[in-house]
């Protein structure tokens, strides 16, 4: 009984681990998208000539929703 045990347990923390880093990566790859996001909304107002001080923040408060 006690190696059933220990191979659930070590199965369930395995799969939890692996999700948990799936999440993570998720996490990332939506961060630099949001970063990709504001460097080409930044050089888009910098053509236009409508450079805002508030732009960084209002792309973050918009891309967080």
């Amino acid at each position: 009984m006690n190696r059933i045990t220990t191979a659930a347990i070590h199965c369930i923390v395995t799969t939890a681990i692996k999700c948990s880093w799936a999440v993570q990566a998720a996490g990332e790859r939506k961060q630099a998208l949001g970063e990709r996001m504001e460097a080409w909304a930044h050089r888009l107002a910098v053509r236009w000539g409508c450079v805002d001080t508030v732009l960084a923040t209002v792309t973050s408060d918009i891309l967080s929703r």
